[in-house]
Formats: structure tokens, sequence, C-alpha cells
């Protein structure tokens, strides 16, 4: 049996290292924390200063990602291995979670094994800015495994993982609770254990069991929360539009759905009937099932608290705290039918996987494609004196993308380069931000203004809709010069100066 799940685990390990290896890459918000490893010298100001414009206090993956840029002289290799390592180890907690509350050894294996392969959870793990919810929840996870051991060393360590998980994202307050549900699914496999007791002492007995042990936890997340106060100079967030209530409900629904199943390459109905009907069939299957079949569902809810306070709750990384109550549900409605349709199940998630890995690798090499003909062009038209670009076809952050992944030298700090995708971040170059104060966002992205790193400006551009029209823009920047990014039938991408003479 051990030699069984020693294999089993290798090949598992195997194709989901895969994705880490061949389908990713920086994108999107990576070259926000990358901007910080790469120009702040201190990484240790994460945790006294404000570095997020007062918006966000995430100290923790800020120092993680300042070390892996380092140990990488700003190879991605890194950041990839420090994502992998991150997931499966998240996996490997599932299973002791499972055990820790009284699942069977089978449905802990399963369970860890279906998060390892589910194609969002992997989704989320290959963004490398996603590492705030990966570092939250695998200390969340290792916090709660040693809550569950008896002796007090353990207890110091699941408090010591728990400000780990605090100072790595605001979801993991959300501990306290968790731990108080898997005290009490541990509690309950103990048979008697509230009759001896009686009715009028049970509740106290509850308190002392399951709400006590976490209670060093409660103070550790109230220093936590004073810190990230007095930091941020209030409570934080961001300036962007807020989905209604009802709009973030059916965006939870949504993010549960593709947990179970994948953001692609399948159809969103087709999503939706497959996930829908796995939950459905295991939260009824857990509903009705006496014993601690209530944790998972327990859990799925209680991971859900905190995202309404995101305001715009879409894409994978906001659900992979609750994906480990989803995947002990799964395992134990599947287990319930026989080892076979565990195998079912598993093989299902794997084949989704290898489907989602696909297209995210075409979608790796168009991004990488954009990225080479826009720093081309861009390094041609720097070499002939211009300072400053319109590129149209682009991808979000282009400038920020350009600068700190080119060469030292091919492409010098002083350009700014606008892309056509709204609310991008540019590396403000000093000399140009007086005469480009009026392309940022207004209200300013984030509430700051600019992130500040070494003394650096990094601001956003103006949200859609709010841009100014061209005709103001090239009036007061005259020497503009137009960038198309065109893709041929070969997906090859090209950048064309497509600047028309003024008189």
């Amino acid at each position: 049996m051990r030699a069984k799940i020693i294999v089993a685990a290798a090949l598992l390990l195997g194709l989901v290292a895969w994705d880490f290896a061949a389908a990713t890459t920086f994108v999107g918000d990576d070259y926000l924390f990358l901007a910080f490893a790469r120009l702040e010298p201190n990484p240790l100001l994460a945790f006294t200063r404000d570095m997020h414009g007062g918006e966000y206090y995430r100290p923790l993956p800020m120092l993680l990602w300042w070390l892996l840029n380092r140990v990488g002289q700003g190879a991605q290799w890194p950041f990839a291995l420090a994502g992998f390592l991150l997931h499966a180890g998240s996996a490997a907690l599932v299973v002791a979670l499972g055990r820790g509350v009284g699942f069977t050894l089978r449905v802990s294996l399963a369970a860890g094994a279906l998060f390892l392969i589910a194609p969002a959870e992997r989704e989320a793990a290959l963004w490398f800015a996603a590492s705030t919810d990966l570092l939250a929840t695998i200390a969340t996870l290792a916090a709660l495994v040693c809550l569950l051991r008896a002796s007090r060393g353990w207890q110091v360590a699941s408090v010591a993982l728990a400000a780990l998980a605090y100072f790595s994202k605001e979801t993991g307050l959300v501990l306290p609770l968790l731990g108080t549900a898997a005290k009490w699914a541990a509690s309950s496999r103990q048979p008697g254990a509230a009759e001896n007791t009686g009715r009028r002492g049970e509740f106290t007995e509850w308190l002392r069991a399951c709400v006590a042990p976490v209670v060093p936890h409660m103070v550790v997340a109230g220093g936590y929360l004073m810190v990230r106060f007095r930091v941020l100079g209030g409570l934080g967030g961001v300036n962007d539009p807020v989905a209604p209530w009802w709009g973030r409900g059916l965006q939870m629904a949504a993010g549960l759905v593709h947990a179970v199943t994948a953001y692609a390459p399948l159809p969103e109905v087709l999503a939706w009937l497959v996930g829908g009907g796995l939950l459905l069939f295991a939260g009824v299957f857990a509903l009705r099932t006496r014993g601690r079949a209530w944790f998972p569902v327990m859990w799925t809810l209680l991971a859900l608290l905190p995202l309404p306070a995101a305001g715009w709750v879409v894409g994978a990384r906001y659900y992979y705290l609750p994906a480990v109550g989803l995947m002990l549900m799964l395992a134990w409605a599947a287990e319930a039918r026989g080892w076979a349709v565990v195998m079912l199940a598993i093989a299902l998630l794997a084949a989704m996987g290898l489907g989602s890995t696909a297209a995210r690798m075409g979608e790796v090499r168009r991004y990488r494609g954009v990225l080479a003909a826009a720093r081309d062009v861009v390094a041609k038209g720097a070499r002939a004196g211009h300072t400053i670009f319109l590129v149209r076809n682009a991808v979000k952050d282009l400038d920020l993308a350009l600068k700190l992944t080119s060469p030292v030298g091919r492409l010098p700090q002083s350009l700014l380069v606008i892309p056509d995708v709204p609310a991008s971040f540019v590396w403000m170059p000093q000399g140009l931000a007086d005469r480009t104060r009026f392309l940022l966002a207004r209200p300013p992205l984030p509430p700051a203004g600019a992130y500040r790193f070494g003394g650096q400006s990094i601001v956003g551009l103006a949200r859609r809709g709010e841009a100014p029209d061209l005709e103001e823009v090239v009036a007061r920047l005259p020497e503009l010069r137009f960038i198309e990014l065109v893709t041929d039938g070969r997906g090859q991408v090209t950048g064309r100066d497509r600047t028309e003479p003024r008189p």
C-alpha cells in the first residue's frame, strides 16, 4: 500500500511540476511585486512602512519575492519552483488536516490528491502574484495541523504559523474560526465526549475544548491588525469599482464551481454543469451523513467570509483556501462509493488540467511574443531619440514588463510606454511626471497615488472610460510615437511604428 501511494504521488507531482516548468511566466500584477524586488534595497521596510500606497499590507510575500529575485538574479525559475513547493506543500497538509480531524487515510489522501491536481488550484499557484494566497493557505493549514497536536511545543508552533498567515494576506484572519471548527471536528470523534459532561456543562466543555485553544491565535490576530492599521494609516483598500452584493454572491458561486472544474478550456456552460453538479452531489451527501462530514462544508463557508471585502472576487486565487474544504467534501463523497470512483475523479481533474495547461502554454507563448516584439520596436525608437510610446494591442503593465525584464541598458528608464490597456501601471520617469499627470487614474491607483520602491514611483494609468481622448494626448505630448503589435497567421507578433508625419 505504501509503495502504491509513493508511486501515485510521484506521478501526480511530476504531472503538476510540468505546469510550473512550461506554462507560467511573469504577467499582470507580478510586475508590481517584481518592481519591489528589483528596486527596494531593504525588504524589511515592507513590515514597517506602507509600500502599497495605502492599499494592502502583505510584507511576508514581498520579502519572499525580494529573496527569490536575488537567488535567481532576475530569472523566473525560482518563482516557479517556489509556487510548486507551496502548492505541493499545501496538498500534503490537506492530507494531514484530514487525518487530524478524523477522516480515514483513504479520504485524506484522496483530498490531497484532488487539491494537488485540480486545474483551478494549479492555475492559482502558477500565477506568481498569488503567492500571497499560497503563503496564507499553507501557513493556515500548518497552524491548524499543529493545533490538533497535544503537546505545548506544537501549540506554540501553531501560533507562530498563524502570524505568518496573517502577515501574508488578510484572508488568514479567518484562521481562528477554522481552528475552532477543526478542534470541534476532532473532538467529535471521541465516543461520549459530550455525554460525559451532561447537558448543563456541554457548552462550557465545548468552549474549553474548541475555543480556548485558539485564543492565542486571536490575540496575535489583534496585534497584526494594530500593526496593519498603524502602517497603512487606516483600514486600507482600493479605489476600484465595487460589485453589488448580489454580484459578489454570483462571483463567489462561480469561483466555487470553477474551483472544482477549470477556467479553461471548458465552455462556461459545461464548467457550471460539471462543477455545480459535483458540488451539489458532494454537499448533499456530506449534510446527510453523520459524523464529521459537516467539517468540509463549514470550512468552505468560513473561508469565504473575508472575500466580500475585496469588492471584486474573480479569479482562482480567491478560492485557493476554500478549495481545501471542497476537496475534502468531494473526497468523502467519492470514497464512500468505492476507490474506483476516487480514481475516476482524480483522472477527470487530471484530464481537465491537461487541457488547461495546453491553453495556458499558448497564452504564455503569445504573451512572451508580445513582450519581445514591443521590446524590439521600443528599443529601436529609443535609439532614434524617442521617449514616449503608445502601444496598441498591448498587455497590462507593459511599461513595467519591458523595463524590469529587459537586459540592462537595452531600455532606459527615462522612457514611458503607454499600453492601450486601462488601469495599467508604469514606472514613471521623474522628468515626465508633471507632463503626463493627466494620464493617471482619478481617483488614483492605488489610493495614495503611487507605489514607492527605492525612491521610484510606480503609478496607475486611467481606468476604462476615464482616459483622455487621443486628440488631447497628442496635443500635450507631440513627440508621442504610435506602436502597433500585429499577429500574423502563424502566431508571430511584430511591432510596427505607425506614427504619421505631423505638420
